[in-house]
């Protein structure tokens, strides 16, 4: 079987290879316990390069966000509940914002020295 991260070969009954399944479990583990610094440094203990991490962390597996939306959904809301805010970002708004933002358009985007929509 191929690896549903990288593509690679991930064996015969695995659907995901060695090294994309270190970055899952290390993911998993954190729990949003820790910052992206202290992942970074996880990762480069486990040996990882900064091009398997990013595979894995991007790879949208159907319609599901990936697991960097799931990070930046984890920090989002952390920083606003320290701020005294609800933090209510789910990792499917991140998703729904990253694919707007990708594909240029969407509503209350606008391209930067441009005016908002709306703004007269």
């Amino acid at each position: 079987m191929r690896c549903v991260y990288c593509s690679k070969r991930a064996g015969l009954i695995r659907r995901v290879c060695t090294p994309c399944a270190k970055v899952v479990a290390i993911v998993d583990r954190a729990g949003g316990e820790v910052g992206l610094v202290g992942l970074v440094d996880i990762f480069v203990e486990e040996g990882l390069t900064r091009e398997q991490v990013d595979v894995v962390l991007d790879t949208q597996i159907g319609a599901e966000p990936t697991i960097r939306d799931r990070l930046t959904s984890n920090m989002t809301n952390f920083l606003m509940r320290n701020l005294g805010m609800a933090g209510r970002q789910s990792p499917e708004d991140v998703r729904k914002v990253r694919t707007a933002m990708q594909s240029g358009g969407g509503a209350g985007t606008w391209v930067g020295g441009e005016e908002p929509p709306g703004h007269h």
